[in-house]
Formats: structure tokens, C-alpha cells, sequence
């Protein structure tokens, strides 16, 4: 199994700015008591439990679906507004290992064999090389969603991306890409219902 829910636990949790409500609740089931508190309560959010009403709450915040002030902050947000975006990538790509393929073809091979080597630190990308891997109109409309400049987008993408792909390759290059591939669309489907 992949560790890609705890990096988007991890995100939703940078999202909240760390203010988590003192709840008897943990992990998950505590995030989103924490997002809903932080929105004043909404209950279109509030009936999707787990994975999905975390993501669908924060997303909400960057995608304007609420009244409340954005306590967590904008740049905290646009980290897990940009996973979504991330993993259609990886998915339109054909998969994990055509993605990874992408990334070392566009000159980051490095830095791929850090993110899939679980025994070296991941190295960061530099953002000018992502600006031709990812589709322009999917960066425009994160950016129009998030009311954040398309650098900022791309920055994000820059800090979240190499935590994806070492998420998603927990044994390094013995990891099963299919099973990455399956949990991508577990989160795509989860999120997909808050993007449209």
C-alpha cells in the first residue's frame, strides 16, 4: 500500500495553519471537525466523511465555496488545492511509470531517483521545469480558483509533487505501480465531486 493518504492527511493538516480543535477525535475524523469548525459548520461538506469531506472542506476554502475567512491561510491551501491537479497529471500520463518516465525525459532525473528512493531526502525541482509538463489551462484555473498568481501555483506544485511521488513509491523502485495507479484514482474519485 502507497502512503498517499498521509500526504494529502498532511497537507489538509498544513491547509488548517495547525489549528486543530481539542477533540477527542484523531487523524482524519479530527481534520475535518477541524476544517468544518474553521467554515462555520457546512453541512454539504459535513455528510461526506474520511478522506473526501477533508479534501471537498479545503477546497472548498480555496475555491471560494464558503463565507468564512480563510484562517489556514492561501499558500497552505494551495498545496492541497494543487494534488488534485498533480495526480490527473500522473493519470493522464498513462500511470506512475509513464509519469516518472516524463519527469526524468523533461531533465529531472535526480530528482525522480531521490523521490522514489526512500533512503535519500527528496531534492526539489526547480519551477521552470515543471511550467512544460503541466497543462497551462489546468494551471489557469487552479490559479483562478485559488486567487493566486500562476507562480505561486507552479511553486506549489514544485513543494507538493515530490512528496506525491514518494508517497506513491514507499519501496522505491520495487514499489507496485498499479497499486499507486489505484490509489491516485481513489483520491481522484474522492476529490472529483468538489472540482466540477
Amino acid at each position: 500500500m502507497t502512503n498517499l493518504s498521509n500526504i494529502v492527511e498532511v497537507l489538509a493538516k498544513q491547509a488548517l495553519g495547525g489549528n486543530q480543535q481539542a477533540s477527542g477525535q484523531g487523524g482524519l475524523g479530527g481534520i475535518l471537525g477541524s476544517v468544518l469548525g474553521q467554515m462555520g459548520g457546512n453541512p454539504s461538506s459535513g455528510a461526506q466523511g474520511g478522506l473526501g469531506g477533508v479534501l471537498g472542506s479545503v477546497l472548498g476554502q480555496v475555491t471560494g465555496n464558503n463565507n468564512a475567512p480563510q484562517a489556514g491561510g492561501g499558500v497552505q491551501s494551495l498545496l492541497i488545492a494543487v494534488v488534485p491537479l498533480i495526480l490527473g497529471w500522473v493519470q493522464q500520463q498513462g500511470g506512475l511509470q509513464a509519469a516518472l518516465e516524463k519527469l526524468k525525459g523533461a531533465g529531472l532525473g535526480s530528482q525522480v531517483q531521490s523521490w522514489v528512493d526512500p533512503n535519500q531526502t527528496n531534492s526539489e525541482v526547480p519551477t521552470q521545469q515543471l511550467q512544460s509538463l503541466f497543462n497551462p489551462a489546468d494551471i489557469e484555473q487552479v490559479a483562478v480558483q485559488a486567487q493566486a498568481p500562476k507562480e505561486q501555483v507552479y511553486g506549489a506544485i514544485a513543494s507538493v509533487l515530490p512528496q506525491v511521488i514518494d508517497s506513491l513509491t514507499p519501496q522505491g523502485d520495487s514499489t507496485d505501480h498499479q497499486e499507486a495507479n489505484q490509489d491516485i484514482q481513489n483520491v481522484m474519485n474522492l476529490v472529483s465531486g468538489f472540482l466540477k
